[in-house]
C-alpha cells in the first residue's frame, strides 16, 4: 500500500493542476526533449544500419563470401579448383568451391546500342543481365545480345580493328542484383560460354567458396588461408593461393560508414544531454512547488527515504514518458518512411536507389533503458535538495 501511495503522490506532483504555468511548460519541454533525443538516436541507427546492411547484402548476394586468388593475380585452372576443394572439405562451415572467369567485354543489343560490361562466367546455367544494362541496350528476356571480347582484337594490314570473338546469345532473364553498379554493368553466364568468348581454354580468374548459414566468413577465410599455406608451402611450393573475405575488398567503405555513424550518434546524443539538463530544472521546480506538501507529509511521519523515493519517481515518470514516447515515435516514423515516404537516392553515387530503415529493436531498447537510467541519476540531486529542508522550514511561511 505504501508503495502505491508513493506512486500516487509522485504522479500528483508531476501532473498536478496546481503547478504553475512555468513548471508545466518546463515539464512538457523536458519530456519533448527526451523524446526527440531518443527518437533521433533510434532513427539514425535504423537508417544508417539499413544502408550498411543493404549494401553488404547486395555485395554478398552477387559474390561468394570467400575469394581465392593465385599469387600475383595469375590465372588458375580446373586442377587448382579441385585441389582447393579437397582442402576446403576439411574446413568446417565451407560448403563448396566454384571457379569463376570474370573479364570486361563489349555488349550490344538493339541496333545502334553498345555498352561496356563485366562478363562473369560461373556455375550459372542461364544468361542473366543487369536491369539497367538491359534497359540501356533496349532488350528484354528472350532477346539476343552480342558479346565481344577485347582478348580477340586484331589489327588488319589496312588498320581496321577485327574482332573475331563475337558471341550471339539469348538472354534468359533480366535481374535486379540489388546494387546499381551490378545492375548497370554485370552479365552472368555459364563458365564454358565465358571461356569460349575469352578464349580462356580452362582458365579461371578466381575461385569462390561458399559457407553455411551462421558461419563467420572471416574465421572461415583465415582457416582456409592457413590450410592453403600449409599444404602448398609444406609440399615444397614457393608460393600459395590466398583466401580473402569478399567484404574485405570494401573494408574502407564500411569503416567510413561506421565512423560516420559514431560521429552522428555523438552529435545527436547532445540533444538528450540538453533535455536532461532541462529535466533537472523541471524536477527542482516541481520540488519547490510542492515543498509544503512534502513538509506536511514529513510532519505526519513520512520517512526521509519516502521523500527520496517520491523525488526519484518524479524523474522516472518524466524521463520514462519522454523515452517511451520517443521509442514509439521512432517506430512509427521508420514504418511511415519505408511504407509511404521512401527516401530516394542517386544509385550512381550510393549504389542503392532507396534508403531502407531497419528498426533496431535491441539498440532501441538499450537507448530507451539507458535514457531512463540517466533520468533516474539526474533525479538524485533534486531528491537530496528536498531532504535538505526540515518540515518546520517547509511549513514556516505557509
Amino acid at each position: 500500500m505504501k508503495q502505491k501511495l508513493l506512486w500516487a503522490l509522485a504522479r500528483r506532483h508531476v501532473w498536478s493542476n496546481a503547478n504553475s504555468t512555468v513548471v508545466r511548460m518546463v515539464s512538457v519541454l523536458s519530456i519533448s526533449g527526451i523524446a526527440i533525443g531518443v527518437a533521433s538516436l533510434v532513427i539514425l541507427q535504423a537508417f544508417m544500419g539499413g544502408f550498411t546492411e543493404t549494401i553488404a547484402a547486395g555485395l554478398t548476394a552477387m559474390n561468394p563470401p570467400l575469394h581465392i586468388y593465385a599469387p600475383g593475380g595469375g590465372y588458375m585452372d580446373d586442377f587448382d579448383l579441385g585441389a582447393v576443394q579437397s582442402i576446403a572439405d576439411d574446413i568446417p562451415g565451407i560448403t563448396r568451391v566454384e571457379g569463376m572467369l570474370e573479364k570486361p567485354a563489349v555488349v550490344s543489343g538493339a541496333p545502334g546500342t553498345v555498352s561496356g560490361a563485366m562478363v562473369r562466367g560461373s556455375n550459372s546455367e542461364k544468361l542473366i543481365i543487369g536491369m539497367y544494362l538491359a534497359r540501356e541496350l533496349g532488350i528484354n528476356a528472350g532477346d539476343e545480345i552480342r558479346i565481344a571480347s577485347t582478348a580477340g582484337v586484331e589489327i588488319s594490314g589496312m588498320g581496321r580493328v577485327l574482332v573475331d570473338t563475337i558471341a550471339t546469345l539469348v538472354v534468359d532473364s533480366v535481374g535486379d542484383f540489388g546494387i546499381e553498379e551490378y545492375n548497370s554493368s554485370l552479365v552472368i553466364l555459364p563458365l564454358n560460354t565465358a571461356r569460349d568468348i575469352f578464349r580462356a581454354r580452362g582458365e579461371l580468374t578466381s575461385l569462390g567458396a561458399y559457407v553455411a548459414s551462421g558461419t563467420d566468413p572471416v574465421m572461415a577465410s583465415e582457416m582456409l588461408n592457413s590450410a592453403l599455406y600449409e599444404d602448398y608451402v609444406g609440399g615444397g611450393w614457393p608460393v600459395y593461393m590466398s583466401c580473402i573475405p569478399f567484404l574485405a575488398f570494401h573494408g574502407n567503405l564500411f569503416k567510413a560508414l561506421g565512423l560516420e555513424r559514431i560521429a552522428m550518434t555523438i552529435v545527436l546524443a547532445l540533444i538528450t544531454v540538453v533535455a536532461l539538463l532541462n529535466l533537472s530544472s523541471a524536477l527542482t521546480m516541481i520540488a519547490m512547488e510542492h515543498r509544503r506538501d512534502i513538509g506536511v507529509m514529513r510532519a505526519m511521519g513520512l520517512s526521509p527515504s519516502g521523500v527520496f523515493r517520491i523525488s526519484i519517481l518524479r524523474g522516472f515518470l518524466l524521463g520514462g514518458s519522454g523515452a517511451v514516447t520517443g521509442l514509439v515515435f521512432s517506430w512509427i516514423s521508420i514504418f511511415a518512411v519505408n511504407r509511404y515516404f521512401p527516401i530516394r537516392l542517386d544509385g550512381t553515387v550510393y549504389w542503392i536507389d532507396v534508403l531502407p530503415g531497419v528498426f533496431p529493436l535491441i539498440t532501441a531498447l538499450i537507448v530507451t533503458l539507458s535514457t531512463i537510467l540517466v533520468c533516474l541519476a539526474v533525479s538524485v540531486f533534486p531528491a537530496f535538495s528536498a531532504l535538505s529542508r526540515s518540515p518546520s522550514e517547509a511549513l514556516r511561511y505557509e
